[in-house]
């Protein structure tokens, strides 16, 4: 059976250097500290929260980011060209990239070259279409506090007036670097890898 103990009388207690975090406790738990089983009962307790608080941050980052993700459909679809450049970094990069190698003059550079490639397309090649960015298999490569790195499969369909239905017109897997920003989550370098099969 454990007895409690005076954790003045105790060498181990006394020579222990406690944190502000631990000393906190101890004020707030008051006699509970009166043992060893006290000190031990607490800092399991305070493990456990902080455990708790780390995972609710990371399931809030990761529906952020799926938010905004989701965001970069609609307003590419809806032809929302200054909608859809907002959900990029101040300085982001776009580029495509074609058997594991990038793709010559594919790469935007800044959010300002993404505006005006979205209205170009929207307001050219797009603009008797519906385009349709079908997104699945979400996965997070990486997750930290401020910085992230996803990918997500893409079928991307067009539709116009003469279309019974839509048409596929590509497909790939869209690999996104996130930087957690004043406005929430933004992209900072998407990387589309279009398919191809090679023999």
């Amino acid at each position: 059976m454990f007895l409690p103990m005076n954790p003045q009388n105790c060498y181990a207690w006394r020579t222990v250097q406690r944190s502000p975090i631990m000393n906190l406790v101890a004020e707030r738990i008051g006699t509970g500290f009166r043992s060893l089983h006290g000190l031990f009962l607490a800092a399991l307790l305070l493990s456990m929260s902080v455990s708790k608080a780390d995972n609710l941050t990371e399931i809030s980052n990761r529906l952020a980011i799926a938010d905004v993700l989701a965001q970069y459909s609609y307003r590419w679809d809806g032809k929302d060209s200054l909608g859809f450049s907002r959900l990029f970094t101040e300085n982001a990069i776009m580029e495509r990239w074609l058997h594991g190698e990038y793709v010559d003059g594919s790469r935007l550079e800044g959010r300002e070259a993404i505006f005006d490639y979205a209205k170009q397309s929207h307001e050219g090649r797009l603009v008797d279409r519906q385009s349709r960015h079908h997104f699945s298999g979400l996965v997070f490569l990486e997750l930290e506090a401020a910085m992230a790195v996803t990918e997500n499969m893409a079928l991307i369909t067009h539709q116009t007036a003469n279309d019974t239905a839509a048409v596929i017109r590509s497909s790939g897997i869209y690999r996104n670097t996130w930087r957690k920003t004043p406005e929430g989550w933004r992209i900072s370098k998407r990387i589309l890898m279009t398919d191809r099969f090679r023999n």
